[in-house]
């Protein structure tokens, strides 16, 4: 995949949408593609790579949080952080996080992420749960909080959520959806 055409959907949904500036700062990421054009994207980041941009909303580290949430201990090198969702349709956001659960589910074990209030719904739709787990409280970065644009006007939080629980759903829901535009 380009990273380049990754880095411009981003950006430009993200103009577009909250009408925010962002770089794209994720060492990894996958895409959807489409008539040879990038339809969705996103980045991610393994915990035991260094510190995650969420953990900036945080007191503590990530897995202090999910063991007082979820009663049971998580390493880092289980945890991968997603960030930087864009997509140009919820179908193609869909079939990549799908393709995202498959790939990154055998070496990490939960996912984080910071997830508006539209996404938020969404997963709520498949049926794939999500602990919340804090409010994403823009006083709490550094930098220029007016690069985020109107982003958090949409609520976000940032959310949990174990890989398998959501892999099954998400794969099945993505091959409906290949059958219908085949």
């Amino acid at each position: 995949m380009d990273r380049t055409s990754v880095e411009e959907l981003i950006a430009w949904r993200y103009a577009e949408e909250y009408q925010a500036t962002l770089r794209f700062e994720y060492p990894g990421f996958q895409a959807q593609k489409c008539c040879g054009a990038t339809k969705a994207a996103l980045g991610y980041r393994r915990a035991d790579a260094g510190g995650l941009f969420l953990e900036a909303y945080l007191d503590v580290p990530v897995e202090s949080v999910l063991q007082d949430m979820l009663g049971r201990s998580f390493a880092r090198r289980d945890i991968v952080e997603i960030g930087n969702l864009a997509s140009c349709n919820a179908l193609a956001m869909i079939a990549l996080w799908a393709r995202t659960a498959n790939d990154l589910g055998s070496d990490a074990e939960i996912a984080v992420a910071v997830l508006t209030a539209p996404l938020r719904a969404m997963f709520s739709r498949l049926g794939i749960p999500l602990t919340e787990i804090a409010p994403a409280d823009p006083a709490r970065l550094c930098g220029n909080k007016s690069d985020w644009g109107e982003y958090y006007k949409n609520e976000p939080v940032i959310c949990a959520g174990l890989i398998a629980e959501g892999q099954q759903r998400l794969t099945r829901f993505a091959a409906r959806i290949e059958r219908r535009a085949a």
